[in-house]
């Protein structure tokens, strides 16, 4: 039993807030954090080594460099927070609601035009503009209690069509229970939009790039086994018929942002005054964060988040304490030669489970030191997410979520720290356990209600 665990238990799944029926469309604010500890909000970009990854043009942007570039990393750290008091300056879930909105029209395959954005626009506003979670923006970092010498950290990695403020409330409610959690913003083009702000203060927005917009050309691979088969030209005049050479490509792009993040995490557990290209607020010191261990952190993700999960576990030049899953897009692992050597923690929506990337998840999983698999009836793959805890009811119910958005955020962390703070198999000993051929029949009816996949031997 850790340390976290012995001084505090977990809050019961109905000890956690209510939520409105109506969302935040009124209140504008989401529910507020279940743990202990306050919760505050530092966002941080920081100049790397510029890399550049793929070979293929943008047919919208000739002029553009080809293939993807990254010259920064941008993350969000969520934290247990000294209270501070003014608490009026919470976090804002959208902070840039207008390039957000175009991005997701580019999404959609609408060029952002006066048509679409004034459809699309007070929508929008309606909807989400000003919603805030509930983490106050740069407030000083909590000493961790006398039981714990150091406060523990996960790495966060955001899915497809995602940004790292869109889990608020899964890494807000990991801050509150005594973890700081590294958020990343990828700028692989699986986002609506971001800003970038390279050294010296140059600002560009990257929006979503879609798979359709690339044109591969011929490229000369200058290595000596090509050059003496007489094979170095790689013919790539048939272009890709779908996103799977694009998403692998972003796949190492963001390998390359997860290093150096945990790089720039160790930086900054070790008190150095690290240099910001914007954001940081003037005089923020690092000093009180050689109170945080980077050394063989937590990795999470969701979606095409939880690939990368499973691939940096998979990979020697990342150490990694524990590996933790939410729907993971296990296609774009295809095929699956690694070896996890850690301990796998999956948790899963009803809609994932009933899918073929459900089955290869099973393979992936086989090949972790251990692993524990979980399934939330009635959620769907969104649900991991903050968006079903802002829109309506109703409108939730009209895109297929059969249970209560708030619920399957309370069983999701409540599996986590067990996960973390236990992971012994009886832990769960109240959860239900199914076959995993069960699962894919279909037959899962206890919406909102947790249950462990017992892997069914091949």
């Amino acid at each position: 039993m850790s340390s976290l665990e012995q001084e505090s238990s977990t809050p019961l799944v109905s000890s956690y807030p209510k939520r409105s029926a109506l969302g935040a469309l009124f209140s504008r604010t989401l529910p507020n954090y279940s743990g202990q500890y306050p919760v505050g909000v530092h966002d941080v970009e920081l100049s790397i080594p510029k890399q550049s990854f793929g070979n293929f043009k943008h047919k919208s942007m000739p002029d553009a460099e080809a293939g993807l570039t990254i010259d920064t990393v941008m993350f969000t750290l969520f934290y247990p927070a000294t209270s501070p008091h003014d608490t009026s300056h919470q976090a804002v879930w959208f902070p840039r609601l207008r390039q957000t909105i175009d991005g997701f029209l580019k999404m959609a395959k609408r060029t952002p035009n006066c048509v679409y954005r004034t459809l699309a626009y007070p929508v929008a506003a309606a909807a989400i503009w000003g919603t805030a979670f509930p983490a106050i923006e740069n407030a000083p970092l909590m000493s961790p209690p006398p039981f714990l010498s150091k406060w523990p950290v996960i790495i966060f990695s955001h899915g497809v069509g995602c940004s790292r403020l869109m889990y608020s409330a899964f890494c807000g409610e990991m801050a509150s229970r005594g973890y700081v959690v590294v958020a990343i913003e990828h700028r692989d083009g699986t986002g609506p939009s971001s800003c970038i702000t390279a050294e010296g203060g140059i600002q560009r927005d990257f929006y979503w790039l879609d798979w359709s917009d690339l044109q591969y050309a011929k490229y000369l691979r200058m290595t000596v086994p090509a050059l003496l088969t007489r094979r170095s030209w790689v013919d790539l005049d048939e272009q890709p018929k779908n996103d799977t050479t694009l998403r692998h490509v972003q796949l190492e792009v963001r390998k390359a942002e997860l290093e150096q993040v945990i790089k720039a995490v160790h930086r900054i557990s070790q008190g150095e005054q690290v240099q910001q290209t914007r954001l940081s607020r003037e005089g923020w010191d690092w000093t009180p964060w050689t109170s945080i261990d980077p050394a063989s952190p937590i990795i999470a993700g969701h979606s095409f988040g939880g690939s990368l999960a499973l691939a940096a576990a998979a990979n020697s030049r990342f150490d990694f304490s524990r590996v933790i899953v939410f729907d993971p897009a296990t296609q774009r692992l295809a095929p699956w030669r690694g070896q996890i050597s850690t301990p796998l923690l999956t948790i899963n929506s009803e809609e994932f489970s009933l899918g073929a990337e459900f089955t290869m998840l099973e393979e992936v999983a086989a090949t972790a030191s251990s692993c524990h698999t979980f399934l939330l009836c009635g959620a769907t793959h969104p649900a991991f997410s903050d968006v079903f805890l802002i829109l309506p009811d109703y409108l939730n119910r009209l895109v297929g979520l059969g249970a209560n958005p708030l619920r399957i955020i309370d069983l999701t962390i409540d599996t986590v720290v067990k996960f973390l703070e236990s992971g012994a198999e009886d832990a769960w000993e109240q959860v239900q356990c199914v076959d995993s051929r069960a699962v894919a029949s279909g037959g899962l009816r206890n919406l909102g209600e947790l249950v462990k996949v017992q892997r069914t031997p091949r």
